[in-house]
């Protein structure tokens, strides 16, 4: 008997999803002129309205009858706003003043000045043990031991971002990636210790990569997706991290998060994550 669809899915969001939107979030409203807080004054309330960019249902606005609800739900379609700019932006009566696209780039500068704002809080050296902790939580076992492609470091990160097609993504990256040096530091220390956990990290980081990508039959569908299936492989990553025996309790979700990118885009810069891009010949 086939499996029931629950009903209205595209706003059943995993909580994974809501994580990740909350942390990105900054507690700012995603509108570029509004001030507005998420929580309020006492600290607790949640007063955020998660958005969809690309309407839940064929009545929403911008709705893309092209999206399945798994997409409608995904991270890449949902902002974080006030609830005025929520009521404004839903109104269907402005559907063409809040096109999809303007709300994607209200999303991607945004997240792109909060992850400057962590990255400047220095939450490493304020954290020292959150990157190994993260470690260890993501290399806890292999679930499945798979005949993967050996993989090496691209030859030059921007080389893969455009080889990749990386839009939304591209500035995060840009970011981290100074963080490879410090992340290789702590893999070295490993590695003299004895531990296969850097090849635990990086087997499972590629194991979830290779199943979200079979979704996308050609290296074009990739490109065209290869937002989307970032943000598919850092739920996925961060789903594991939860059910992880090692708990990450002790630290913040941001300086968690923050930790978390540090790992994923090393795993990126290693070709674990998207594609190669073909060898000069």
């Amino acid at each position: 008997m086939a499996k029931k669809e629950p009903k209205d899915k595209a706003r059943q969001y995993k909580p994974s999803t809501v994580r990740r939107l909350d942390t990105l979030s900054g507690n700012e409203c995603a509108h570029p002129n509004c001030t507005k807080k998420l929580i309020a004054e006492d600290g607790i309330s949640i007063i955020s309205k998660i958005c969809h960019i690309a309407a839940a249902s064929k009545e929403g606005p911008r709705f893309d009858e092209n999206m399945t609800d798994d997409e409608r739900r995904g991270f890449d379609n949902l902002i974080l706003l006030c609830d005025e700019h929520h009521v404004i932006i839903d109104n269907k009566e402005n559907e063409s003043e809040y096109p999809s696209l303007l709300l994607r780039k209200w999303k991607s500068d945004h997240e792109k000045r909060i992850l400057e704002l962590i990255s400047s809080k220095n939450l490493l050296s304020k954290h020292p043990l959150a990157l190994n902790k993260v470690i260890n939580a993501i290399g806890s076992k292999m679930d499945e031991v798979l005949d993967l492609p050996e993989t090496e470091n691209a030859p030059n990160t921007e080389t893969k971002i455009l080889y990749n097609n990386i839009k939304r993504y591209a500035a995060i990256i840009r970011e981290f990636a100074p963080y490879q040096v410090k992340l290789n530091r702590i893999y070295e220390v490993i590695e003299k210790e004895g531990s296969t956990k850097k090849e635990l990290v990086l087997h499972n980081i590629k194991r979830i990569y290779h199943s979200v990508k079979a979704e996308y039959n050609t290296i074009e569908e990739i490109r065209n997706n290869a937002d989307i299936i970032l943000d598919k492989v850092i739920e996925n990553i961060w789903e594991n991290v939860e059910k992880a025996p090692n708990k990450l309790d002790e630290f913040d979700q941001e300086t968690i998060d923050f930790s978390l990118m540090i790992v994923i885009v090393d795993a990126f810069m290693r070709c674990n994550i998207l594609e190669e891009p073909p060898k000069a010949k």
